[in-house]
C-alpha cells in the first residue's frame, strides 16, 4: 500500500486510467443507442427516444443499490470489480445482438435489451463507488487541496472518455460498411466492449496502491431503521413530554449519536438534490432529442469533403468541459465570487437558469427548421386538385370560374363565404391528346370552411373521368419526409429510393392502390426507381415536408412529377453549437459542484450512498422525460 502523506496518491493514476475506458465504453454504447434503435431495431423516434431514457433510468437507479452494497456488505474495491464484469457483459451482449441480423428482429429486440439491462445495472452499480474509492486514497485534511484537485480531474477524465467516445464511435457506425450494408453497428459497439475489459485490466493493476476500507457495519439498513424508529417515537410520543430540537433525535433511546448525527448530515445533502432532476430531464436530452434533431440538419463540410454525423455533435459537450473546468476555477469562479455567486447552492442555481436557457436555444432550432405550417383562414376554404394526366384539363367551376390544370400539376383554389361549408360543381374538360373515350365529365367537389379539400384527377378503367377524394397529409412530428404516392392504377412491382450519397442507403416499398397511403423518407436526396426503372434523378427529400409523386403510365412510358406542398429548412448542424455550449456552462456549475459537495458533507460511513443519490437524480430527471414524451404527445418538439 502507498504511503500516506501529502504528495498526489499513485493509486489514483490507475482509477483515472480505469475511468477513462470505462467511460469511453458506456459513453460509446450511450452515444449511438437511438440511432441503433431507430435503424436496425426499426422503432419509431418517441420509442427510441423512450427506450434511450429508459436505459438512463436503470443506469442511474442501480447506484443506489450498488452503493447500498459497496458501504454495507462488500466494499468499494469488490463492488467496482464485480459490476465491472456485468458491465462487461453486457457491453459484450450487445454487439453481438448487433452482429446477428439472421435471427428474427423479436429475437434480436430481445437480446439486446438483455445486453443494455447488464450494462445499466453494471455502469450504474460502479459510479457511486469509483469517485469515493478515488476520495478514500486522500488523507483528511492534510491533503484536502488534493482531494478537491482530484474531483475537478475525475470529471475532467470523464469528459476526455466521453470526447473520445463521441467523435470515435459515430465514425466507427457511419464511415465503416460492413455485412453490405452502409454503418456498421457491431464495430461501433465492438470496440467499447473491447475497452470496458481494458478498464478492468487497469483497475486490477493498482490493487497493492489502493487504500481499501472495508465496511464495518450495515450503515443504510442502520439508517432506515433510524428514520422509521424516529418518526414511530415522534408520533406517539405524549404532548406532555419534552419535545427534542430535531425530529431523528426521537431515535436516541434505540440508536448513539454518531448514527444520529451521520444520518442527519446525510438528510441535510439530500434536501439539495430535490431540484436536481429538472436538471437532468434537460441535460440527458442531449443524446435523445437533440441527436434526432441534428439528423434533420445539414451537416456537411464541404472543404473538408466529410459531414459531421448527428451522433457527433456531442463530443463539443465533453471538448468544452475540459476546457470550461480549469477556466471557471481559475476566471469564472474568482469573477463570481466577487458578485455575491459563492456558494455551492448559488452556483447550482445559475447552472439550472443556463441549462434552461440552452432549451430556448433548442427551440428556437427547431423551430427554423419544422417552419411555418401551412393555415387557411376560417372563413375561407380552399380546393387543392391533382392532375394525374398526360394532358391539360381545363376546368369551369360553378363558384370560382375557369382554371386550368397543367398535366402532373397540383392547383390551389381559394373559396370565400360567409357559409359554414359549399358544395361546388365542376365541369372538367381534357385537353385531346389525352385520347380518353370520356373526355368530359360533371363532377361535385365538397369544400370545407378552414380547411384544405383535396382531389386526385384519374381515369377509371382508362375509359372515363374519376375524381378521388384525398385526405390531408400532415408533417410528421419526427421531422422526417412526408410522401404519398399517386398513380393512375397501373400495375407494379415496387418503388425504390437510392440516396445519392450513399448508394448502399436504400428504400423499397410496394405501391398501393390506395391514393391515401403515405411513407416516411429521411432527409436527403435520392434517385426514383419504378421496378428499376429510373424515372426521377436528384430528388430533395427536405425536412418536415409534405410531398405527392405523381406516376402516369402510358405507351410503355413513365411519366413522374414531385410535388412538395411544404417543407422546412435544411439549416447546418453547427447551428446546435450554442445550445451545447450553454448546457455544458450550465453541467461544469451544476454537476461538478454537486459531485464535491455530496462527498466533502457526506459522512464518512455514507460517502458512497451520498453519490447513489445524486445519481439516482438523474434516474427521476429521465423518468420526467419519458413520463411527457408518452403522455404529453406534443406534436410540434418545439414544445
Amino acid at each position: 500500500m502507498q504511503k500516506e502523506g501529502n504528495g498526489y496518491p499513485k493509486a489514483v493514476w490507475y482509477i483515472f486510467g480505469n475511468e477513462l475506458c470505462e467511460r469511453f465504453s458506456y459513453h460509446g454504447l450511450k452515444t449511438i443507442l437511438v440511432l441503433f434503435f431507430t435503424t436496425i431495431q426499426k422503432y419509431d423516434h418517441d420509442t427510441s427516444t423512450i427506450i434511450f431514457h429508459m436505459f438512463l433510468i436503470c443506469s442511474f437507479l442501480s447506484p443506489l443499490f450498488g452503493a447500498i452494497i459497496a458501504d454495507s456488505y462488500w466494499g468499494k474495491y469488490k463492488t467496482i470489480f464485480i459490476l465491472s464484469i456485468v458491465h462487461a457483459m453486457g457491453n459484450i451482449i450487445v454487439a453481438i445482438a448487433s452482429l446477428v441480423t439472421s435471427v428474427s428482429l423479436h429475437f434480436q429486440r430481445s437480446f439486446t435489451i438483455i445486453g443494455l439491462l447488464l450494462t445499466s445495472i453494471g455502469a450504474g452499480g460502479i459510479k457511486p463507488c469509483v469517485s469515493a474509492f478515488g476520495g478514500d486514497q486522500f488523507v483528511l485534511p492534510d491533503q484536502e487541496h488534493h482531494l478537491q484537485m482530484f474531483f475537478s480531474m475525475f470529471y475532467f477524465i470523464i469528459n476526455l472518455g466521453s470526447l473520445l467516445s463521441s467523435s470515435i464511435t459515430p465514425e466507427l457506425r457511419k464511415s465503416v460498411q460492413c455485412f453490405g450494408k452502409d454503418s456498421c453497428f457491431p464495430l461501433a459497439f465492438g470496440v467499447p466492449a473491447i475497452l470496458m475489459v481494458i478498464s478492468m485490466v487497469f483497475f486490477v493493476i493498482g490493487k497493492n496502491l489502493y487504500k481499501i476500507i472495508k465496511p464495518t457495519s450495515s450503515i443504510i439498513t442502520t439508517s432506515i431503521g433510524c428514520i422509521f424508529h424516529a418518526l414511530k417515537k415522534k408520533i406517539t410520543t405524549s404532548p406532555n413530554e419534552e419535545k427534542k430540537k430535531n425530529w431523528l433525535d426521537y431515535a436516541d433511546d434505540k440508536y448513539n449519536t454518531r448514527e444520529i448525527f451521520e444520518l442527519r448530515s446525510a438528510l441535510d445533502v439530500m434536501y439539495l438534490f430535490i431540484p436536481v432532476p429538472m436538471f437532468y430531464a434537460l441535460f440527458d436530452q442531449q443524446g435523445s432529442r437533440w441527436i434526432l434533431q441534428g439528423t434533420l440538419m445539414n451537416g456537411k463540410i464541404d472543404f473538408l469533403n466529410w459531414s459531421i454525423k448527428p451522433d457527433q455533435m456531442h463530443l463539443i459537450n465533453p471538448l468544452f468541459v475540459l476546457i470550461f473546468i480549469p477556466l471557471f476555477n481559475a476566471v469564472v469562479y474568482p469573477l463570481l465570487y466577487k458578485i455575491g455567486i459563492n456558494t455551492p447552492l448559488k452556483k447550482v442555481t445559475l447552472g439550472g437558469l443556463i441549462a434552461a436557457s440552452s432549451f430556448v436555444c433548442a427551440a428556437v432550432v427547431q423551430y427554423t427548421i419544422i417552419g411555418q405550417t401551412f393555415t387557411i383562414s376560417s372563413n375561407e376554404g380552399q380546393l387543392r386538385m391533382y392532375n394525374n394526366f398526360d394532358c391539360n384539363v381545363s376546368v369551369s367551376s360553378s363558384l370560382v370560374g375557369n382554371f386550368t390544370i397543367e398535366q402532373l400539376d397540383v392547383v390551389h383554389i381559394n373559396y370565400s363565404s360567409t357559409v359554414y361549408n359549399e358544395t361546388d360543381v365542376l365541369s372538367i374538360e381534357l385537353h385531346p391528346t389525352c385520347e380518353l373515350k370520356m373526355s368530359t365529365s360533371i363532377q361535385h367537389v365538397f369544400i370545407d370552411k378552414g380547411k384544405v379539400s383535396s382531389y386526385f384527377l384519374t381515369s377509371k378503367n382508362d375509359k372515363e373521368i374519376e375524381l378521388k377524394y384525398l385526405k390531408e397529409l400532415r408533417k410528421l412530428k419526427s421531422g422526417n419526409s412526408n410522401l404519398r404516392i399517386l398513380q393512375d392504377n397501373f400495375f407494379s412491382q415496387n418503388i425504390i429510393l437510392r440516396n445519392t450519397n450513399n448508394k448502399l442507403s436504400e428504400i423499397s416499398f410496394s405501391l398501393s392502390t390506395n391514393p391515401d397511403q403515405n411513407y416516411e423518407l429521411p432527409i436527403g436526396t435520392y434517385d426514383i426507381y419504378l421496378d428499376n426503372e429510373s424515372i426521377l434523378q436528384n430528388v430533395d427529400f427536405l425536412p418536415v415536408s409534405i410531398n405527392d409523386l405523381l406516376f402516369h403510365h402510358n405507351f410503355n412510358q413513365t411519366n413522374a412529377k414531385l410535388i412538395t406542398l411544404e417543407k422546412g429548412k435544411y439549416i447546418h448542424i453547427l447551428w446546435q453549437v450554442p445550445q451545447t455550449i450553454l448546457i455544458t456552462i450550465a453541467e461544469v456549475m451544476f454537476v461538478v459542484t454537486l459531485l464535491e459537495f455530496s462527498f466533502t458533507q457526506a459522512p464518512l460511513s455514507m460517502k458512497s450512498f451520498l453519490s447513489a443519490v445524486n445519481l439516482c437524480t438523474t434516474a427521476v430527471g429521465n423518468i420526467l422525460i419519458v413520463i411527457i414524451s408518452k403522455i404529453g404527445q406534443f406534436e410540434n418538439q418545439v414544445i
